[in-house]
């Protein structure tokens, strides 16, 4: 079964907060590519979810497993 997420990381290379957290299951890629994109157009304003570690913005990135395909014959 495919699954779509979207996942958030500090944007801050230099900071050792290294746990990339699912935010939220889309149905799709598109709608996980679209979200992360209004997430991070969303830290350009002040409404900024802050790293726990450092303090500095989020990264938000869309992720996509795709099941392996079943052959039948």
């Amino acid at each position: 079964m495919n699954s779509y997420k979207v996942r958030s990381c500090c944007s801050t290379s230099g900071c050792d907060y290294v746990y990339h957290r699912d935010i939220i299951q889309t149905i799709n890629h598109e709608s996980s590519f679209s979200f992360s994109m209004f997430m991070n157009g969303l830290n350009e304003l002040d409404v900024k979810m802050k790293c726990p570690q450092c303090g500095q913005r989020m990264f938000f990135y869309p992720v996509s497993s795709i099941a392996e395909p079943v052959h039948c014959d």
